[in-house]
């Protein structure tokens, strides 16, 4: 196995996870997935997307994606069989008996030619060649607008940027993803075609009021990220509160008791009834831990 599947094997095997859980929640197909954990890199899409699937995977896992980036092969422009080696050359006597009787047949005519007057030359007659047709097109053009604006829009779990976006895109079924804070998430099937043209505007609904965040107000944790870290909150129930890749510099407060779990615990400060307990570990460490209410 090479290293980039090994290590996005190992780091999802320490999360907890299948492939698929992360393939619903990232909003990737688990197929993409398994290519990228197997280093089946030919059953990949083209190679923009399947190094946005390769980030997107990786800064879920709690890894920096930027060595495996580096190590993304790249395809090869040609095949073994276009390359013709000595053993291929060697062989086929016969292609020289061939050439030497080709030759001889062309001598032969060259001589019948001059023993006998050249026969009168036809009145020439040019016909212009069509031009060849050209290729059918293989992308289509897709813009995309949201209400609210400036919602983040993905494709095929590749992020595309804030709404507005547009640009030309391969052609076929595709996933179309739109999210904006406090908004429901929206995630449709988009079927492109082949030199077509695709203009939509996706309305988001708001998040209903049970799930808007409780109001401030003791007891409650606040988690502040200082570098880029994948984390997940749930009840002790297991209902799960937030999970994502916060900025960094930010902060997320939960009501207690909650349950966090982070894939780069030196990067979340955990901050408890005011009293600030640190990092919850090392850097680049997979932690879980419960924080309960301060006792009276």
């Amino acid at each position: 196995m090479c290293e980039i599947g090994g290590m996005l094997r190992v780091a999802r095997e320490e999360s907890g996870r299948s492939i698929r859980d992360w393939a619903r929640e990232l909003g990737i197909k688990s197929d993409y997935l398994r290519a990228l954990e197997e280093c089946r890199f030919e059953d990949l899409p083209e190679a923009v997307l399947a190094k946005g699937h390769l980030r997107r995977y990786a800064e879920a896992l709690g890894l920096d994606p930027e060595p495996l980036l580096a190590q993304y092969p790249v395809r090869p422009t040609f095949t073994p069989d276009d390359v013709i080696t000595p053993e291929r050359r060697r062989g086929r006597p016969w292609l020289w008996i061939v050439g030497v009787a080709v030759l001889l047949a062309l001598a032969a005519g060259a001589w019948l030619a001059l023993q006998s007057p050249p026969p009168p030359e036809p009145a020439a007659i040019e016909l212009e060649a069509p031009p060849p047709p050209p290729p059918p097109p293989s992308d289509a053009e897709l813009s995309v607008e949201t209400v609210p604006p400036g919602a983040t829009v993905w494709l095929d779990g590749f992020r595309l940027g804030e709404a507005p976006v547009s640009g030309r895109f391969s052609a076929g079924e595709r996933t179309l993803r739109v999210e904006a804070e406090g908004y429901v998430p929206y995630e449709a099937p988009l079927l492109l075609e082949p030199g077509g043209t695709r203009r939509l505007k996706v309305t988001l609904e708001p998040l209903p009021a049970a799930e808007a965040p409780a109001p401030a107000g003791p007891p409650k944790l606040v988690l502040r990220f200082t570098e880029r870290a994948w984390v997940r909150v749930t009840t002790p129930e297991g209902a799960k509160l937030y999970e994502g890749i916060p900025k960094v510099g930010s902060e997320l407060e939960f009501p207690l008791p909650v349950v966090v779990r982070t894939g780069n615990a030196a990067g979340v400060r955990a901050v408890l009834g005011g009293e600030d307990l640190g990092p919850m570990g090392g850097e680049g460490l997979v932690v879980e831990r419960r924080f309960d209410a301060p006792a009276p």
